[in-house]
């Protein structure tokens, strides 16, 4: 997840056009000086003889440092919802041409439901052989193998995009009654032929594209949150350790009343 959050920020800086890259990036520089200026002087509210030092000002540069990176981010971030678009439509274009995919999924539906109607299968190629298929002998083995088709599907999308996935998340429940409404048609239409589970991949992609495309705004909104949590978290490090030693500067010069 943390490498896809990385990969995504990166696109969105990318995105960026010149002008307001270094527009963000004077910005950011201002913020930092201000910010490296904050963490040397702040313990002076308390101890006003407290000088900083060489090793004072590393970490001073280190808070300068992440809110530099922060201002580009969060600036970067307005981006987000269209490179989020660009990475679901992928998705789909990659998870509906991927014959690997299509394989290894209806192997699974295959012998899944072979395992709960083996009786339904006798006679029945195996998903290696040439003529194989899944025989739909009732409601429970439609209903069995479009709910392994569609959380195949949405399991894809969060092994390929964690950090999408836990941001937006994915819906089978819509896709999976229209996976079963088109089996359903196309035997009406088809009697006696065996249903091309290609179209079940192609419908749930479809749908959880859609799903996410409609959830996409929210991306920007949430993932400013997140930075703005990080942010302040990693700035405790720089200024709760020069609060730390201003303290116990202070607790050193205090005169020993006892």
């Amino acid at each position: 997840m943390i490498l896809d959050f990385f990969y995504i920020m990166m696109e969105c800086i990318d995105s960026m056009s010149v002008g307001a890259f270094w527009g963000t990036v004077l910005l950011a520089l201002l913020l930092g000086a201000l910010c490296w200026a904050a963490c040397s002087y702040y313990t002076l509210l308390w101890n006003k003889r407290f000088r900083v030092k060489s090793q004072h000002h590393l970490l001073c540069a280190i808070a300068a440092i992440l809110t530099v990176v922060f201002t580009v981010q969060y600036r970067a971030v307005g981006n987000l919802e269209y490179i989020v678009d660009g990475i679901i439509d992928n998705w789909y274009e990659y998870l509906t041409n991927d014959r690997n995919f299509h394989e290894e999924t209806y192997e699974l539906a295959f012998y899944t439901l072979e395992g709960e109607c083996p009786d339904a299968f006798r006679g029945v190629p195996e998903p290696d052989k040439s003529g194989s298929y899944i025989p739909f002998a009732n409601e429970d083995m439609i209903q069995a193998c479009v709910a392994i088709y569609v959380e195949e599907a949405c399991s894809n999308f969060s092994t390929q995009h964690p950090f999408l996935n836990w941001m937006l998340k994915a819906r089978p429940g819509i896709s999976q009654d229209e996976i079963e409404y088109d089996i359903q048609e196309y035997f009406l239409k088809n009697p006696g032929s065996s249903y091309p589970l290609g179209r079940a991949i192609d419908i749930s992609a479809e749908h959880i594209r859609v799903s996410l495309l409609e959830q996409s705004p929210r991306t920007v909104w949430k993932t400013r949150i997140i930075l703005i949590f990080l942010f302040l978290v990693m700035q405790l490090i720089p200024f709760g350790s020069i609060g730390y030693f201003a303290y116990e500067d202070w607790k050193t010069d205090r005169p020993d009343c006892t």
